[in-house]
C-alpha cells in the first residue's frame, strides 16, 4: 500500500537517512566479539570491537532475547532455545550519559551489551570514587538489590549499549529459566572477585605496582571477551584510574611512564600495549618501592 506523504516529511525522511551513523547499522550477533569486519569485510583483530543481535537497529524498538544474554556473557546456548521467546529492550548511551543516577530507586538490572562504563559513588565534595569499570557481560545495579536503591551511579564512557532487565520481569524470568538465574549468579560472583582484585591492587604501596596490576586485569578480561589481550584502549581518564588505584592522577601518568622507560609497556596517548607481559607479572609482584625493599649481604 503506497501513503502519500506530504513533501516537506519527504524531505525530514531524507535527512533523516542521511545523518543515520554508518558504524551501527548492520550488527551481528556473532559468537567471537571480533566479528566486526572493517572496510575489506575481514574481521579486524587490532582493535577493541563489539557486536550485537543479528539485525538489531538503534532505536526505542530494539530488543534482545535471553539467549543473546548467555551469548555475550560466554554461556553455553546450546540447551537455551526456549529462551528465544525471552526478550528485553536494549537501551544506547553516548559517551558521557548516565544510566542510572546513586540513591535513585531501582528499578531494572542493566546487561552490558557494547562499550564501557563507570561505577561510581560521588562524594560531598564532588569527588568521584571509581568503584569499576563495566565491560561487555556485566551486570549492573546488582549492588541496589537488598533495598531496592541503586547504590552506585553508571556513566557511559564510550558509546554503548545495555540490556535494560526490568526488575520484576526479570525475577519471574530468572525463575522460569534456571540458565537466567545462573547467569546473574556468575556476573555477581565476577563482580565480588573483580572487587577483592581492587582490593589487592590497592595492597601495593607503590603506583607502579597498583597500575601494572590494573593493567593485567583488564588484559585478562579483554581476552575473556576474545579482544587482543595484549593491545589496551582505554575508555577511561587518568583520573578515573586513580580513583580505582586510590592514588593522584599524576602518580598515574609518573606510574605509565616508568613502566614504559622500564620496556613492559608502550604508550601512546590512550592506547597501551604490554611489550613483555612476562616483566609486568614480574613487576606486579613486588608490593613495595624498590628503594624499601630488604637488601640481601653476604
Amino acid at each position: 500500500m503506497h501513503v502519500n506523504r506530504p513533501a516537506c516529511a519527504q524531505k525530514q525522511v531524507v535527512l533523516m537517512l542521511a545523518r543515520a551513523p554508518q558504524g551501527r547499522r548492520g550488527l551481528r550477533c556473532a559468537r567471537c566479539p571480533l566479528a566486526g569486519a572493517g572496510s575489506s569485510g575481514q574481521p579486524r583483530s587490532d582493535v577493541m570491537t563489539t557486536t550485537g543481535t543479528a539485525g538489531l537497529q538503534e532505536g526505542d524498538a530494539a530488543r534482545c532475547t535471553g539467549m543473546d544474554l548467555l551469548r555475550w556473557s560466554g554461556m553455553p546456548v546450546e540447551e537455551a532455545t526456549s529462551l528465544r521467546d525471552v526478550s528485553f529492550p536494549v537501551k544506547w548511551l553516548s559517551a558521557g550519559q548516565p544510566l542510572v543516577v546513586e540513591g535513585a530507586p531501582l528499578e531494572s538490572l542493566y546487561f552490558v551489551r557494547s562499550g564501557t562504563l563507570k561505577v561510581f559513588q560521588t562524594e560531598r565534595d564532588g569527588y568521584e570514587q571509581v568503584h569499576a569499570f563495566a565491560l561487555k557481560g556485566d551486570i549492573l545495579a546488582l549492588d541496589g538489590l537488598h533495598d531496592e536503591r541503586h547504590a552506585t551511579a553508571a556513566t557511559a564512557l564510550e558509546p554503548s549499549s545495555v540490556a535494560v532487565l526490568p526488575l520484576r520481569e526479570w525475577q519471574r524470568a530468572t525463575r522460569e529459566h534456571p540458565l537466567l538465574a545462573r547467569l546473574q549468579a556468575r556476573a555477581a560472583s565476577l563482580e565480588l572477585a573483580r572487587r577483592g582484585a581492587t582490593l589487592h591492587n590497592m595492597a601495593a604501596v607503590a603506583a607502579e605496582v597498583r597500575l601494572a596490576r590494573f593493567l593485567l586485569q583488564l588484559s585478562a578480561r579483554q581476552a575473556l571477551l576474545e579482544f587482543p589481550p595484549r593491545k589496551l584502549r582505554l575508555r577511561m581518564s587518568r583520573r578515573d584510574i586513580a580513583s580505582l588505584l586510590g592514588v593522584s592522577h599524576e602518580s598515574v601518568s609518573r606510574s605509565l611512564g616508568i613502566l614504559a622507560t622500564e620496556g613492559l609497556i608502550r604508550v601512546n596517548h590512550r592506547e597501551v600495549d604490554l611489550v613483555d607481559e612476562g616483566g609486568l607479572v614480574a613487576r606486579q609482584t613486588t608490593t613495595r618501592p624498590e628503594r624499601d625493599a630488604p637488601r640481601l649481604t653476604a
